[in-house]
């Protein structure tokens, strides 16, 4: 395995494993894009949730420029969906995006997986993890914050018509990995 898969307790005493995407969760990857309600895709939108989508991302897991991981608990269910990823061997920067479960908010979930994504950025990939985060996401700007990430500055996010999403302030951050 690429990177080796971590336990961790939740606060609210539920028991998840840390690993990559795997090819086959394809399936749980839908089932995860399907439990994110349409109010939080303002949040969280790089591509459609759709079941496509998930068996596609499944597929190309273990591309060479690129670094997922899920959070599972129970019976494969995905609760949490984090990944990085880079253009280039020498690009000095790569992207950044999380996505939880809402019954996985607030359980420490986000600050897990995106612990166990910071632990494997310090040993691939560029030297420089962003991300872009809407202003009203106000929980996830202060885990950014708490993570180490610092706003670099304040942009318009373009439109996404097909998410009904119009043009929201957010910011541009940044953390040096290594």
């Amino acid at each position: 395995m690429r990177f080796p898969s971590q336990c961790v307790t939740l606060k609210d005493g539920r028991e998840a494993l840390i690993r990559p995407l795997a090819a086959k969760d394809g399936e749980a990857l839908g089932d995860f894009y399907e439990a994110v309600p349409p109010e939080d895709f303002q949040f969280y939108c790089p591509h459609a949730l759709t079941r496509a989508k998930a068996r596609e991302k499944a597929e190309s897991a273990m591309a060479p420029r690129q670094v997922v991981l899920v959070l599972e608990a129970g019976d494969r269910i995905i609760g949490g969906y984090a990944w990085y990823r880079w253009q280039s061997d020498d690009a000095p920067t790569s992207v950044f995006g999380i996505c939880l479960r809402r019954d996985f908010q607030g359980t420490g979930a986000g600050r897990a997986i995106m612990a166990r994504l910071l632990q494997i950025a310090r040993e691939v990939g560029p030297p420089v993890m962003s991300l872009t985060v809407q202003k009203t996401n106000v929980r996830g700007i202060e885990l950014y914050k708490q993570m180490g990430f610092e706003i670099i500055r304040e942009q318009i996010r373009p439109a996404k018509p097909e998410f009904g999403l119009e043009p929201e302030p957010e910011y541009y951050m940044e953390l040096r990995v290594r």
